[in-house]
């Protein structure tokens, strides 16, 4: 069996890592052999360095955007969800019928309700502020009412074909109650086409979207084609003689345009105001930002965005479903906000239904919280923002997701003149919502820095510096367990001199006919002489 240092030496000569042969190599003087063994020192610890450098930026890379496809296909793109709220959320006539007209004989008590009636439409997120100064001018009934705040405004509220007059999608009509649903907001109750966060029933028609399948997985409506009079088309009656008398605001509808699965964020609507004589067209172009699976590796801190089957909202009356919405995540906040100020909750997300519903008498405190509900929490690490400013603030986690969907909307108001005016009411709204062109742009999120980079940044540095490849690494490792296996061999396995061996030693020692120094093992073939005494 070879030796450790024969058998290092063997692989030194036959390795083809650069210069190793030449600091075992035979002729080679003692400063050759230092100069190429200093070489390899330098070049292995260069090697080290850079991979050290690498393995860095491999597991604190940042992330990078770029564009995978301009002309994604629409076709496999949600449709946005479009909702539609009536500014007034009470019919006045449905109020003088219902509750008004109770109490005609008592001036005094009518229009005190009336007042507390007018306060529930107008009690609505960011106007919090505006219902503290008409409380304090105007007659109010204190606890009003005594009865459920939700299931009232649901009474007094506009009816679908109260507010609608026809409906179109893709070109094609549809009663307008088959396609339109329920919709809780912020701002009350609205409207809405296509979402997944409005109301279901059992009454819904079939063809209602989004489309119900029997595992209970909702499935949105889309569409590839772009331009006028290939979205939705909505014609709108007129509500003007329904508000109520003392409402000053201007009359009309706003409009949200959103993703399926957000609940409609009013502070991004589009006010369509009835006065005007004209028709709205709301254009959509979309972009799709996709996650790419080399995030994973990092934690949602480090990539500051999160995988939206790692999210659910916690509300009754927020998705059960899991979404990806990030807006939905801020309206959750601010009505636990609101919750946690004020003990009560807006009647359009009630979270419990033994919870109670914000009154009258919580005016007071609603008010305050107005600038809390704006704010959002500071890094403390951010400079610009001026403290006093910064006081209030909700103190929600709401990270963007990974991958979502986004829409970028524009509107233009166009005359009426080209719609048949014999076809719809004398006085209605026109809304046209439609994608802008006929192709998505699609990005694609991902490290900056891949695994695939890491091993060819070491690759590189291995090959450049010293030749080396994988297969050199496992040959080194192989010789590396060779001489351990050999040093272990040779410390266990003690050699003993077989019988005929030994009797060579005692012939030596009894005649001493040779004189060698050091004992001469038995030759083959040789036959001993007898020994006599």
């Amino acid at each position: 069996m070879k030796s450790v240092k024969t058998f290092w030496t063997d692989y030194c000569e036959k390795s083809s890592l650069h210069g190793l042969r030449y600091v075992v190599h035979k002729e080679a003087t003692s400063w050759e052999r230092l100069l190429w063994a200093v070489l390899m020192a330098v070049a292995s610890v260069t090697i080290l360095v850079h991979l050290y450098a690498s393995w860095k930026s491999f597991s604190y890379s940042s992330m990078q955007i770029v564009v995978d496809n301009p002309r994604f296909p629409l076709s496999k793109i949600d449709f946005p969800a479009v909702t539609i709220c009536s500014i007034n959320k009470i019919l006045y006539s449905k109020a003088k019928r219902l509750f008004l007209s109770k109490y005609e004989n008592e001036p005094e008590l009518k229009k005190k309700y009336e007042n507390s009636l007018y306060i529930m439409e107008i009690l609505q997120y960011p106007h919090y502020k505006d219902l503290k100064n008409f409380v304090k001018t105007n007659p109010v009934l204190t606890d009003f009412p005594s009865e459920n705040i939700s299931d009232l405004m649901l009474k007094l509220m506009p009816t679908i074909d109260e507010v609608f007059d026809a409906c179109y999608w893709r070109g094609t009509g549809f009663n307008c109650s088959d396609i339109l649903r329920l919709q809780r907001t912020e701002e009350g109750f609205c409207y809405s086409f296509n979402s997944k966060t409005s109301e279901r029933t059992t009454n819904d028609s079939e063809i209602n979207p989004p489309i119900a399948k029997p595992n209970g997985k909702l499935i949105p409506l889309k569409n590839n084609v772009a331009g006028m009079m290939t979205g939705l088309e909505l014609i709108m009656k007129s509500l003007i003689t329904e508000y109520f008398p003392n409402d000053k605001r201007f009359k009309g509808y706003n409009i949200m345009i959103h993703t399926p699965e957000d609940f409609p964020d009013i502070s991004s609507s589009y006010k369509v105001y009835s006065e005007l004589n004209q028709s709205s067209r709301i254009s959509v172009s979309v972009s799709h930002i996709r996650a790419d699976e080399s995030l994973h590796r990092l934690s949602e801190k480090d990539r500051k965005c999160f995988f939206y089957e790692t999210k659910t909202t916690k509300t009754k009356n927020f998705p059960s479903s899991r979404s990806n919405a990030e807006d939905n995540c801020y309206s959750e906040c601010r009505l636990m906000s609101t919750y946690k100020m004020c003990n009560c909750t807006p009647y359009y997300f009630n979270m419990d239904e033994s919870q109670q519903q914000c009154g009258i008498k919580d005016i007071q405190c609603l008010s305050k919280v107005k600038v809390l509900q704006y704010n959002a929490r500071i890094s403390e690490e951010e400079f610009g923002f001026l403290k006093q400013s910064a006081q209030d603030f909700m103190n929600c986690s709401c990270p963007h997701p990974c991958s979502f969907i986004g829409y970028t909307t524009e509107i233009r108001n166009y005359a009426k003149d080209f719609m048949a005016y014999t076809k719809f009411p004398p006085a209605y709204t026109h809304i046209e919502v439609h994608y802008k062109e006929r192709f998505a742009i699609s990005y694609l999120r991902s490290m900056k820095y891949t695994t695939q980079d890491l091993l060819v940044t070491f690759g590189g540095m291995a090959s450049l510096f010293l030749g080396c490849s994988l297969v050199s690494v496992v040959e080194l490792i192989y010789v590396i367990y060779k001489s351990l296996f050999i040093l272990k061999h040779r410390h266990t396995k003690v050699d003993t001199p077989s019988k005929h061996e030994r009797q060579i030693i005692l012939y030596r020692h009894h005649r001493n006919i040779y004189h060698f120094c050091k004992p001469l093992y038995k030759p083959s073939n040789i036959t001993l002489p007898e020994i006599k005494y």
